[in-house]
């Protein structure tokens, strides 16, 4: 299995451990992070994604979802394909899909260009919701994708395990 996608539950430690792992890799970076900004505690706040080779970006360029307090978030229309699109260009020796969910389901440029990372050879450390729901069904069972589950008991020493696996790959 060349690639790893971590999951489990919400704010168990699994973009921690793709930032641990990060922390560590030596060679270029390519691919997405996803992160909510300072405005996560309120009640009206955005979603955003930025290129993983590049610190966080929290602005409206880089804003992909809107909550709203008490509603479904709704995707911006366009963004993932955009954005997301566009941060799995290029050769480097890591892709980072921080992280592959239900809100990107309209998304299909988006969705085929991270399965087509799926068929290459440059190792992919990867986050998809638990449960794995509609297209991101395809991400857990490609047979290139090893799942790891994040728990309290494993996340402090699985940022080593995967750096060594995703090089030897």
């Amino acid at each position: 299995m060349r690639h790893i996608f971590l999951t489990g539950a919400v704010q168990c430690g699994k973009s921690t451990v793709v930032t641990r792992v990060l922390e560590g890799w030596t060679g270029a970076v390519g691919g997405f992070r996803t992160g909510f900004g300072p405005d996560r505690a309120c009640p009206e706040r955005l979603l955003y994604l930025w290129s993983a080779a590049e610190p966080a970006r929290y602005d409206a360029d880089h804003a992909v979802v809107r909550f709203f307090d008490g509603c479904a978030p709704e995707a911006i229309p366009g963004r993932f394909d955009a954005l997301g699109t566009a941060c799995l260009a290029g050769t480097p020796t890591l892709w980072v899909m921080d992280e592959c969910g239900r809100l990107e389901r309209d998304a299909l440029s988006f969705q085929q260009a991270i399965l087509e990372k799926l068929e290459g050879d440059t190792p992919v450390l990867g986050v998809v919701r638990e449960g794995f729901p509609g297209w991101t069904k395809a991400i857990a069972t490609h047979p290139n994708v090893a799942l790891v589950t994040v728990t309290e008991d494993n996340r402090d020493a699985l940022p080593e395990l995967i750096r060594v696996r995703l090089r030897e790959e």
